[in-house]
């Protein structure tokens, strides 16, 4: 199950995703790119903060690219549509879904 997801970089698109997510938690830590009491931007906008604002859109945009390349949900692991009957396997007993 490993194998197939999209944390093992079997193809060139899931290295880009492992690559920017590694990328991103490093960026993270602004002390490492030396933005602390870096002045103002346009005389009036800290550059850390800017920073910040940038570094959460950027990831708002990885996260639904991740979102997008990630494999769906294989049969076995959906819950079943609304109002179907189906057996729990440990038991064996029929379990109804809420209605």
């Amino acid at each position: 199950m490993y194998r197939e997801s999209v944390w093992y970089p079997n193809t060139v698109r899931d290295a880009a995703v492992v690559a920017l997510l590694l990328g991103m938690t490093a960026l993270h830590f602004t002390e490492l790119v030396g933005l602390m009491d870096a002045g103002l931007l346009f005389n009036w906008l800290p550059i850390q903060l800017a920073y910040d604002l940038v570094y959460t859109l950027v990831a708002v945009v990885i996260l639904y690219w991740v979102y997008t390349v990630a494999p769906d949900i294989p049969e076995e692991f959906q819950e079943p549509a609304t109002g179907e009957r189906s057996t729990d396997s440990d038991e064996g007993t029929e379990v109804k879904a809420d209605d």
